[in-house]
């Protein structure tokens, strides 16, 4: 049942999620193309112990000192230093405006002696220079520095060719797929929500007992046929059950919903589609025909009252019957101003003939 409903939820709101997916995909190209392109330049370094070192056990103590020194870190920590970058600048033709859009860091390879320098920017030549020059003072600096072990380049870096950020397509690709999620999620939980929903008003609009409308419900389904116009002539037939307060007020709840439910249920077998039924009163349920002539309304009355001929059993095993006796009235109304005055007068004939 639960898959069924997710189904159902996703085949009903199919719209929903195509446009909250291509609302994703909208944004995702608009903020592409206004964001300024960003290309990203690395140039990478190797440490390694001085070829110049005095002797051989030299050599071999600075190599076992790289298992033990955070090497790595002081070199990173350097060639990110403020000192190193503005020094760099100096040799960099660029404005203080410029500059804010360069960023640039240090990092370690894993279970190697690299070092990798990162600098991103919107002008892929100058990143490059920026890069290279960082590159050039930072390996002059450290060398000046530390004799024991040495750093320089592996790889300059290359003015690059494509744009690093923002990457379009896979950013379209991204937008689309976290749209088509949102928008299944939303569907199925705009589902879920319905069903309580839907619960929560039939407790409103229903009669808990018989299943049928609410008097105020009937009335106000009646109001709006008045409003709308197009569903004269009017026909309402109210039939009221003679012995069946004197019933309910003996038989336990699961009885009273066992006789009201099937009273109801066997009215439904004679109407149309979009004709109504409510519980009027507590012996009397009440039927809205719409664009039923008067001249019917015998027919009608005839047709409905015949499905009181058969007992209606109720008790645990259905073994209690009863036969209920029906008083029928009915009226017609054919234009807005006979309205009131026939609803009232279906409700006098009733209480006339049950006398």
């Amino acid at each position: 049942m639960f898959f069924q409903q997710i189904i159902k939820a996703i085949t009903n709101g199919w719209k929903w999620i195509i446009l909250i997916t291509l609302i994703a995909v909208v944004i995702s190209l608009s903020i592409s193309a206004t964001t300024t392109p960003i290309y990203r330049t690395q140039a990478t370094f190797i440490i390694a112990p001085n070829k110049d070192l005095p002797s051989s056990r030299d050599i071999v103590s600075a190599f076992t000192a790289l298992d033990t020194l955070d090497i790595f870190s002081t070199y990173a920590d350097i060639l990110s230093s403020d000192r190193v970058y503005e020094e760099a600048l100096k040799t960099v033709d660029i404005t203080e405006e410029q500059l804010a859009a360069f960023t640039h860091s240090t990092t370690m390879k894993p279970d190697s002696l690299i070092l990798e320098l990162t600098v991103d920017g919107p002008d892929p030549q100058v990143a490059t220079a920026l890069a290279n020059e960082i590159g050039t003072y930072g390996i002059q600096f450290i060398n000046a520095y530390f004799s024991v072990f040495e750093i320089d380049f592996l790889d300059q870096a290359v003015v690059p060719t494509q744009i690093f950020r923002p990457r379009v397509y896979r950013d379209m690709g991204l937008a689309a797929g976290i749209g088509l999620l949102s928008g299944l999620l939303l569907v199925v939980i705009r589902e879920f929500i319905q069903i309580p929903l839907t619960q929560f008003a039939k407790r409103f609009t229903q009669d808990g007992e018989s299943g049928a409308l609410t008097r105020r419900s009937i009335e106000k389904a009646m109001l709006a046929m008045k409003t709308k116009n197009d569903e004269w002539p009017i026909t309402m037939v109210l039939i009221r059950l003679k012995d069946l307060p004197d019933l309910f007020a003996v038989l336990p709840g699961f009885s009273r919903k066992k006789v009201a439910t099937e009273v109801v249920n066997r009215l439904k077998e004679h109407l149309k589609g979009n004709d109504l039924i409510s519980r009027w009163d507590a012996s009397t349920f009440c039927i809205v025909l719409p664009r039923t002539p008067q001249k019917a309304s015998s027919i009608i009355e005839q047709r409905l009252g015949g499905v009181f001929a058969a007992s209606l059993k109720y008790g645990v095993t259905d073994a209690e019957q009863v036969v209920l006796e029906p008083i029928l009235a009915s009226g017609t109304s054919t234009n807005p101003k006979e309205f009131d005055h026939f609803v009232e007068k279906v409700e006098a004939d009733i209480k006339k003939l049950e006398w």
